[in-house]
C-alpha cells in the first residue's frame, strides 16, 4: 500500500467523480478511478437493490477483462442476509465496514471460494482484497448504495502483488469511497426527480388525451416518431453534428415533443373534437326545419295554402336539409356549394313569440361555408390559442439547464422556416432543427392519423409528398425531411 498520495491525483479523482452524466459511465469513473489511487490490477463495483448487491462492472487489467451489467455480466446476485455473512461483499454492506484481506487463501474469516473459483477458470492470482462499502447520508441516516471491492494492490515500480496496508493510517481511500457513494447518491436523487418530473408530463398528457375520444395518441405518437428519427440522424451524422444527438439531447427533445400540446388542456372540446361543419349546431337546425314543417301543415290545415303548395314547401325544405347535411360533411367546399348555402338565408319560420326569424342564422352559414375542414375562422383562433396557452404553461416551470430549451421547442411547433406559421410567425434565423423536427412529425401523424372524426386517414406517400412540397415551399428544413423520408421510422412508430 502506497503511503502517501499525490493531492493533483487525488484532485483529479475526485473530479473525475463529476464528470459523467450516465449512470454506466458514473459507476465505470468511479471503480476505475478507485483502481487508479490504490494501485489494484482488478475490481469489481456493486449496487444494493432489492436487498441484493449486484454486479455492475468488473475489470481485470492483467487478464484485459472489462465487463458491465449492460453486456455481458450474467453472474448472481449476493443476497444480503444477517444469519449468513460468509460473503465479505455482503459483510462490509451490511455492517458499513472497510475489510483488508491480505491474502485470500490464508483467511478464514469469508469464504472466498467464488475468487478461488474464478483463479481456476481463468488462471489468474487473487492475493490482496481491500472492500469499500458505498456510504451515503440520506436524512440523517445511512444509505448503503453498493460495495467496491479491490484486488491485487500492485507496486507501480516492481508490479509485484503487494499489501493494502492498514487504509485507515491515512483516511484518503475512505474519504475518497465516501465522496464517490456521495456523488452516486446526489446522481441517482436528481434521477429521481428526473423521473417525478416525467411521471408530471406523463400525466398531463394522459389528462390532455382523456378528455377526447379522438386524438388519444397524438402526442405519444409525435414523441415516438422524434425520438426514432433522431436516432436514425445519430446513425448518419458525426458527434458534434448538429443533427447528432446525445443522450441528454434526446432526453430534452423528448420532453418537448410530450409537452409540445399541453395548452390543449383549456380548448373546448366542441371545438376540438369537432368532426363536421356545424357540430352540435346541426341538431338546433333539424329542429327549426321540424318546427317549419309543422307551420306549413298548420297552414294548410287552416287554408292559408293548398295541399299542393304544401308539398312543394315541404319537397323544398327536404331539399335544402340534405344540402345542408351533405356540405356539413364534406371536407372541402367548392364554390358552387358555398353559393347554394347563401341561398338558404332566405328561408325563414315562425319563433315561439311569432316573428320571422332565418331558418340558418349568420353563424350556420359561415359554418357551412367553411372551404377546408370543419373550423369556422373564430374557431380555427381559438384552437391555434393552445400554442399560447402551452408558452405560458411552461414559463411556470423553472427548466434550467437540463432542460433549458423545452419551452422554445415545445411552444414553436407550429411555426414555420418563412415566417408563414403562428403564433409569433418567427423565421428560420429563430427557430432550431429541433422545432423543425417537432413541427415535421406534427404534421406527419395528423395527416396520418386514422381517428380523427373530421378527416380520413392520409397515405404515408401522400403524406411524405405533402412535407416535400413544403419544405420546397421554405416551411420546412428540406434536409431533415429528405432524412426523415430515408429513415421510414414511421415503421416502427405508427
Amino acid at each position: 500500500m502506497v503511503e502517501s498520495y499525490d493531492v493533483n491525483k487525488i484532485i483529479d479523482v475526485v473530479l473525475a467523480f463529476n464528470t459523467e452524466m450516465r449512470y454506466e459511465d458514473m459507476l465505470n469513473v468511479i471503480l476505475t478511478k478507485m483502481m487508479e489511487i490504490t494501485n489494484s490490477d482488478a475490481g469489481a463495483l456493486y449496487i444494493l437493490e432489492d436487498n441484493k448487491l449486484h454486479f455492475r462492472i468488473i475489470k481485470n487489467i492483467t487478464l484485459g477483462i472489462y465487463q458491465s451489467a449492460d453486456e455481458t455480466i450474467s453472474l448472481p446476485p449476493v443476497l444480503l442476509d444477517r444469519n449468513n455473512i460468509e460473503n465479505v461483499c455482503a459483510y462490509t454492506a451490511l455492517n458499513n465496514e472497510i475489510v483488508v484481506i491480505d491474502d485470500v487463501y490464508k483467511s478464514e474469516r469469508f469464504n472466498f471460494a467464488g475468487p478461488k473459483n474464478y483463479d481456476k477458470i481463468t488462471g489468474y492470482k487473487t492475493r490482496s482484497m481491500l472492500t469499500l462499502p458505498l456510504a451515503a447520508y440520506w436524512n440523517n441516516k445511512v444509505e448503503i448504495l453498493g460495495v467496491i471491492q479491490l484486488l491485487n494492490a500492485t507496486d507501480p515500480v516492481t508490479k509485484k502483488v503487494g499489501l493494502y496496508g492498514d487504509v485507515f493510517s491515512q483516511p484518503i481511500i475512505p474519504a475518497l469511497a465516501n465522496i464517490a457513494a456521495n456523488t452516486l447518491a446526489n446522481f441517482l436523487r436528481l434521477n429521481e426527480v428526473r423521473m417525478l418530473f416525467k411521471s408530471f408530463v406523463s400525466a398531463m398528457v394522459h389528462a390532455i388525451e382523456e378528455r377526447s375520444e379522438y386524438n388519444s395518441n397524438h402526442t405519444q405518437k409525435v414523441t415516438g416518431l422524434c425520438v426514432a428519427f433522431v436516432k436514425y440522424l445519430n446513425s448518419c451524422f458525426p458527434k458534434n453534428h448538429p443533427y447528432y444527438f446525445d443522450e441528454i439531447h434526446i432526453e430534452e427533445l423528448t420532453m418537448a415533443a410530450m409537452l409540445h400540446d399541453i395548452g390543449k388542456i383549456v380548448t373546448p372540446l366542441s371545438i376540438m373534437d369537432k368532426a363536421d361543419k356545424l357540430g352540435n349546431r346541426i341538431s338546433v337546425l333539424h329542429d327549426r326545419f321540424e318546427i317549419k314543417k309543422l307551420q306549413l301543415e298548420n297552414d294548410m290545415l287552416k287554408n292559408v295554402i293548398s295541399c299542393d303548395a304544401y308539398n312543394n314547401e315541404v319537397e323544398c325544405l327536404k331539399n335544402a336539409l340534405n344540402l345542408i347535411e351533405t356540405i356539413n360533411n364534406t371536407t372541402f367546399t367548392t364554390d358552387e356549394m358555398v353559393f347554394e348555402v347563401s341561398k338558404l338565408a332566405r328561408l325563414t319560420y315562425k319563433t315561439t313569440g311569432g316573428k320571422i326569424a332565418s331558418l340558418l342564422d349568420p353563424d350556420d352559414i359561415e359554418a357551412l361555408s367553411i372551404r377546408r375542414g370543419t373550423l369556422t375562422e373564430k374557431e380555427r383562433k381559438i384552437m391555434q390559442e393552445h400554442v399560447e396557452v402551452t408558452n405560458r404553461m411552461l414559463n411556470n416551470i423553472a427548466f434550467k439547464k437540463y432542460y433549458e430549451n423545452v419551452l422554445s421547442w415545445a411552444k414553436n411547433h407550429h411555426e414555420f422556416l418563412d415566417g408563414s406559421g403562428y403564433p409569433h410567425g418567427l423565421t428560420g434565423e429563430n427557430l432550431s432543427p429541433e422545432n423543425c423536427i417537432i413541427t415535421i412529425m406534427d404534421i406527419f401523424e395528423a395527416l396520418t392519423a386514422g381517428d380523427r372524426p373530421y378527416k380520413k386517414a392520409m397515405p404515408v406517400e401522400k403524406a411524405l409528398d405533402i412535407l416535400i412540397d413544403m419544405a420546397k415551399n421554405g416551411k420546412l428544413c428540406e434536409e431533415l425531411v429528405q432524412k426523415f423520408k430515408e429513415s421510414q421510422v414511421w415503421k416502427e412508430v405508427l
